[in-house]
C-alpha cells in the first residue's frame, strides 16, 4: 500500500490562544520570583544551612533508594511493615555513615 503525501497545510496546527495575564497575576509572578530568588540566595545561606539542606537531600536520597530495593524487601519477607521500616532505616544510616565517610 503506498503512503499518501499530505500538503504541508494540512500538517500544520494552530496554536492555542491564551489570554493575556492580569496585572495581578503579572504581580504573584514576580513576587513569588523574587522570593524564590532571596531564598536560593548564597546570602540569605549560611554554611551551616547548606550543610543542613545536603544532608536532607542526601538522607532522602537514600531513602527513595532504600524503598526502591528488592532486595530490602525481600529480607522482610513474612514480617510486619514495621520492621521493614526499621530495616530501611537502618540501611539509611549505614548509607549516610558511607557516604559521608572522608
Amino acid at each position: 500500500m503506498p503512503l499518501l503525501k499530505r500538503s504541508p497545510e494540512a500538517a500544520m496546527v494552530e496554536a492555542p490562544k491564551q489570554d493575556a495575564p492580569t496585572l495581578a497575576q503579572e504581580t504573584h509572578v514576580a513576587a513569588t520570583k523574587k522570593a524564590v530568588a532571596k531564598a536560593s540566595s548564597s546570602e540569605t545561606m549560611t554554611k551551616a544551612d547548606w550543610q543542613h539542606k545536603d544532608e536532607r537531600i542526601s538522607r532522602q536520597g537514600l531513602f527513595q533508594a532504600a524503598l526502591q530495593s528488592v532486595g530490602l524487601l525481600q529480607l522482610n519477607t513474612g514480617n510486619t511493615l514495621e520492621d521493614y521500616l526499621k530495616l530501611i532505616e537502618q540501611t539509611c544510616e549505614r548509607g549516610l555513615e558511607f557516604v559521608n565517610k572522608q
